[in-house]
C-alpha cells in the first residue's frame, strides 16, 4: 500500500540524491521548462514471514512533468524512488507509487518514467532482453505494466570512489597509470583553480570553459548545454547559498539567545529547525601558462559529490590535466565532508570495440567500486499513446 501526499519546495528535504531535490527541481523547471513536482511517499509492505510486522518506508520523491515536442506528456523521476527497499518488494514499490501518484499528474499524461536508484544484485541481467527483463520485473505485480524503456536516460553504470579513505589510500587503489597521470601533472606545473557561485570573475572562466566543452561534445559526439544553462544553474546556486545563509544567522541567533542554555535542551548542540546544507556547484580549471586545458563542473550534495559535466582541449594532453584535476576534486571533496564521489556514468564494461571504451580506462584508473544500476522504466497510463511514443523513441535511437 503506497499512500502519496503533495509537498512544497521548501519543506523538501535535501538529502545526498542530487537529483531528488527542490534545487535540482529548480534548475529543471528554469533550464528546461519542465515542471517540478513535489511528494512525500508512505509505502507500508506486509510481511509473510511474522504476521504483525510491516515494512514501512518513508520518503521525498521528485517528478518532472515533461512535454515533448510531439506533445506526449510525461513524468519523469531521476535516481528515485530515493529508499533503499528490498529486491523482492521493488517492483510492488513501483507498481504502487505509478498508480497512486496518477490523480496528482496532468490528465494528459501518457507514462511515468523511473530512473531506478538501485544496484543490480545479479550481473546476469546485463545480458537479458528487454523481454525478459520485464518478465522478472513484473512477477508478483498486479498488473505487470512495467516496461523497460527503449534507452536509458541517466547512464546505468557507474564509478563510485569512497573518500573516507585518507590520501594516501586512495592513491594506492588507483591504477599505477593513473598515479603517474596525477604526478605528471604537478611536475608539469599545470594550476588548477576552483571558482563558485561567488566568485568574481565565473563568468567569464565559464565562458572559457564553454568553449572547449562544446568543442569536446562535437569531438567525441555527445549532447551538450548551451552556455545560459550553465550561467542559470550558479545564478540559482547563489541564491540556495543565501537560504542557507540566513539559516545559519537564525542559528547562531538562538544559541546567542541562550538556546543551549534551556533546562529541557541541555545538551542540545544544534535545534532541530537547523538547515542541512543545500547543493552546490563548482566550476574546476586546468591551466597551464594561462591556456585553459581542461575543466570540469563539480555538484556537492550532502556527503556526495557528483563529476556532471567536463571538458577538455588537445592541446596540452601530454601534461594528463584531466587526472591532475580529478585528484584535486577528491581532495576538495574530502575537506567539505563528502564520503562518497560519483564519476557519473562510465560505458558497461571494457569493451576496446566501444566508442565509449577511453573514458571507461579513464574513471576505473581512480579506482573505486563499479555500480550497475538497473536503468530507466515506465509505467503506462495510456496503452495506445505510450506505444506510439515507444516506437518513436526507438527510431530516433537509430
Amino acid at each position: 500500500m503506497v499512500k502519496i501526499t503533495q509537498a512544497s519546495p521548501q519543506d523538501f528535504p535535501c538529502t545526498d540524491v542530487l537529483f531528488q531535490t527542490s534545487f535540482w527541481g529548480k534548475i529543471k523547471e528554469k533550464c528546461n521548462a519542465q515542471i517540478p513536482c513535489y511528494f512525500w511517499v508512505m509505502a507500508q509492505f506486509e510481511d509473510d514471514e511474522t504476521e504483525n510486522s510491516a515494512n514501512q518506508y518513508n520518503f521525498p520523491l521528485l517528478v518532472m512533468i515533461r512535454c515533448t515536442k510531439g506533445g506526449t506528456v510525461y513524468a519523469y523521476a531521476q535516481r528515485a524512488p530515493a529508499v533503499n527497499i528490498s529486491e523482492e518488494l521493488r517492483s510492488l514499490l513501483l507498481e504502487d507509487i505509478a498508480e497512486a501518484l496518477k490523480e496528482f499528474l496532468p490528465k494528459e499524461t501518457a507514462f511515468i518514467r523511473f530512473d531506478l536508484p538501485w544496484p543490480k544484485y545479479s550481473k546476469k541481467t546485463e545480458e537479458l532482453r528487454n523481454e525478459l527483463l520485464e518478465l522478472s520485473m513484473n512477477f508478483g505485480t498486479r498488473t505487470h505494466n512495467l516496461r523497460k524503456a527503449p534507452s536509458n536516460y541517466l547512464c546505468p553504470n557507474t564509478i563510485v570512489l569512497d573518500l573516507r579513505f585518507p590520501p594516501e589510500k586512495l592513491l594506492s587503489s588507483m591504477r599505477q597509470q593513473t598515479r603517474n597521470s596525477i604526478r605528471r601533472a604537478y611536475r608539469e606545473e599545470v594550476e588548477f583553480s576552483i571558482y563558485d557561485a561567488t566568485s568574481p570573475d565565473l563568468e567569464e572562466k565559464l565562458k572559457a570553459w564553454h568553449e572547449i566543452y562544446v568543442s569536446t561534445a562535437k569531438r567525441k559526439d555527445f549532447f551538450y548545454e548551451e552556455i545560459e544553462y550553465f550561467k542559470t544553474i550558479f545564478r540559482i546556486s547563489i541564491n540556495w547559498s543565501e537560504f542557507a545563509l540566513q539559516a545559519e544567522k537564525s542559528f547562531v541567533a538562538k544559541n546567542a539567545c541562550g538556546f543551549n542554555k534551556n533546562e529541557n535542551n541541555a545538551n542540545a548542540l544544534v535545534p532541530m529547525d537547523a538547515q542541512v546544507p543545500p547543493p552546490k556547484f563548482y566550476l574546476f580549471t586546468a591551466h597551464k601558462n594561462n591556456t585553459l586545458l581542461s575543466g570540469l563542473i563539480l555538484a556537492v550534495c550532502g556527503s556526495r559529490a557528483y563529476y556532471m559535466y567536463a571538458a577538455s582541449a588537445l592541446e596540452g594532453r601530454e601534461c594528463m590535466p584531466n587526472y591532475g584535476l580529478q585528484w584535486e576534486v577528491m581532495r576538495f571533496a574530502r575537506s567539505l565532508g563528502c564520503t562518497q564521489y560519483d564519476l557519473m556514468g562510465i560505458p558497461p564494461n571494457g569493451n576496446g570495440e566501444n566508442h565509449m571504451a577511453g573514458l571507461y580506462i579513464f574513471k576505473t584508473g581512480f579506482g573505486g567500486r563499479k555500480i550497475h544500476f538497473d536503468g530507466t522504466w515506465d509505467f503506462p497510463y495510456k496503452q495506445e499513446e505510450y506505444s506510439t511514443y515507444r516506437i518513436n523513441e526507438s527510431l530516433s535511437m537509430r
